[in-house]
């Protein structure tokens, strides 16, 4: 848009070559002949175009097609006399300005000059017309036309530049937002390996340690059980973190394939909470369930995916003794699975970007919670993939968070039913 605005501007300041245009209208044609011909040779010099009309109506006909710099005009003419004629060019906006010369065959007296006046004179000629004083008269207003040709030329020339400048700003503009975005990138891509190094080596640690302690010759078989369920642990561990990274690297190219299948998700949900009370991970939380039936067409170990994210969440940012509530509703075309906590809150200025990749309210390495915080990212990629949406909402700071996924619903199928 900015382009072609300055190239149309530049076109007219290129063709901005100014030809000025006198109008003579006189209804006799030897005096108008005679009027031309006093003006020729001057006009040719001086670079002018002459146009002729016999009429008031013809005269209003030329100066709808042309921009004049100055009209001779014949008072006496039949029909439309030359007082009507001025009247009707000064009417018109894009004419009213244009100066007018009556040429009269007598002298008029003063009320007949102020009735010229009135209807936009600038001056009088008398017939006959001496040469001299009626080129010295219309130079003045072809010079005045030159003048205000090149001021408008200049004008469409600072107009250029402005929009030129105001392009180049706005180019300058959009460089440094793409570089301070990249810079953003290139901080999130280093904030994230940062993470990724912390959130391997815990486990990867602890995996070690569990080795050493089973290599100890006089290992207990107490101490060798407990090490064996820390490498079970952390292996399950560090196989969720590049399931995670894989999942969301198929999900941004693109290569996610759902298997849908009529499900009840209530069922599911159901599961996933029990699996989550038998590995003791709630055992500090209080968990209030509200499940209605609900019946979607999905992929369940998607749907698993996305259940078990936002438990996981709830999970790691709500302190030991907070509340977790998990509520399933229907309406007439929708499901609605809702994960709400009392823990520690999303901040204002976070809430707008939960859902991106690597984003999380707590950035130090050494946080308690962990976590590369690409869940919540997963969930949102998971829940459109399935014609959905998902919801958040926090009071702020310490009052608690509330995800909501909401699918398409369908009906239940008649096996699920009696």
């Amino acid at each position: 848009m900015g382009a072609r605005f300055c190239n149309e501007v530049r076109d007219t300041c290129h063709h901005f070559f100014f030809m000025p245009k006198l109008l003579i209208v006189n209804d006799d044609p030897a005096s108008l002949f005679a009027l031309s011909s006093s003006l020729s040779s001057w006009a040719q010099q001086a670079q002018c175009d002459i146009i002729e009309a016999r009429s008031g109506p013809d005269a209003l006909r030329c100066v709808l097609q042309h921009e004049f710099a100055v009209i001779l005009l014949d008072v006496n003419m039949p029909g439309m006399d030359g007082y009507e004629t001025a009247e009707a060019i000064h009417g018109r906006s894009l004419s009213a300005s244009v100066p007018i010369i009556f040429v009269t065959a007598f002298h008029a007296d003063e009320l007949n000059r102020l009735q010229g006046y009135a209807r936009g004179a600038v001056d009088y000629l008398f017939t006959p017309v001496i040469p001299q004083i009626l080129q010295a008269k219309v130079s003045v207003f072809v010079a005045l036309a030159r003048q205000n040709s090149e001021l408008k030329k200049q004008a469409a020339e600072l107009h250029l530049r402005a929009a030129e400048q105001a392009a180049t700003n706005r180019l300058l503009s959009i460089e440094i937002e793409e570089h301070q975005l990249a810079v953003r990138r290139n901080e999130a891509n280093d904030e994230f390996l940062a993470m990724l190094g912390h959130e391997l080596r815990n486990p990867l640690s602890a995996i070690c340690n569990a080795i050493a302690v089973l290599n100890f010759p006089s290992v207990t078989e107490s101490s060798a059980d407990r090490a064996k369920k820390i490498l079970r642990r952390q292996s399950k561990h560090l196989t969720r973190i590049v399931d995670d990274l894989l999942d969301l690297s198929r999900l941004r190219s693109g290569k996610v394939i759902l298997n849908c299948e009529n499900m009840a998700l209530h069922h599911l949900v159901e599961q996933i909470l029990e699996t989550l009370t038998d590995s003791g991970r709630i055992d500090g939380f209080t968990l209030k369930i509200d499940i209605a039936p609900a019946w979607i067409s999905a992929d369940p170990t998607r749907i698993e995916q996305i259940v078990t994210n936002l438990l996981d969440n709830a999970v790691k940012y709500t302190p030991e003794g907070g509340t977790i509530f998990v509520d399933i509703h229907r309406n007439a075309q929708h499901i609605h699975l809702t994960v709400r906590d009392t823990g520690v809150g999303i901040s204002s200025d976070l809430l707008p970007h939960i859902f991106e990749v690597f984003v999380q309210g707590d950035r130090s390495l050494d946080r308690a919670q962990g976590g590369l915080g690409i869940g919540l990212s997963l969930v949102k990629k998971l829940v459109q993939l399935h014609h959905g949406k998902v919801n958040v909402s926090s009071e702020g700071a310490g009052r608690g968070s509330t995800f909501t996924v909401i699918l398409p619903a369908i009906e239940t199928p008649p096996s699920a039913m009696g």
